[in-house]
């Protein structure tokens, strides 16, 4: 070990760029290495969740959701979006504080009781009124969809 270690240091002292390339790249090399092995053990745990939530059949073999279907969380992200962009910047972060502070509070009383925020309510009730909206306008499709009297172009 001590001869090893004798090599490396004379080694560094006579060839100090080579040595300085060797050591950067063995230090990217490594650096990728562990980050291609986190993103391979994610997409393992990824797909075996997938695989557990979908009765047993792999994410592959599974239909993707409608696309038109709009789901209480997409209804709810885009009545997110509505109210940061209809509210003030000192709103929005006020809002993002408290959104914070019951994000790493779950299931712990956050308002001491009180009702949710009005923030909290606009979103709900904004998400409510596009989950309602997206349901007329699909029946109205599928009432003109049935209409013989209807011109369909396409």
């Amino acid at each position: 070990m001590n001869q090893y270690t004798r090599q490396l240091r004379y080694f560094a002292e006579h060839h100090p760029k080579a040595s300085s390339a060797v050591l950067i790249a063995g230090t990217g090399i490594s650096f990728a290495a562990i980050v291609a092995f986190i993103e391979f053990k994610d997409r393992i745990k990824a797909d075996r969740h997938a695989t557990k939530n979908n009765g047993g059949k792999s994410q592959a073999l599974s239909s993707p959701p409608s696309s038109d279907v709009v789901t209480p969380r997409n209804a709810q992200l885009a009545a997110m979006l509505e109210n940061a962009k209809n509210s003030s910047w000192q709103q929005n972060l006020h809002n993002a504080a408290d959104a914070q502070q019951r994000f790493m509070l779950p299931g712990q009383d956050v308002d001491g009781g009180n009702d949710a925020p009005e923030y909290v309510r606009r979103i709900d009730e904004r998400s409510e009124e596009i989950i309602r909206e997206e349901e007329e306008k699909r029946a109205r499709e599928k009432e003109d969809e049935n209409n013989p009297t209807r011109t369909r172009f396409w």
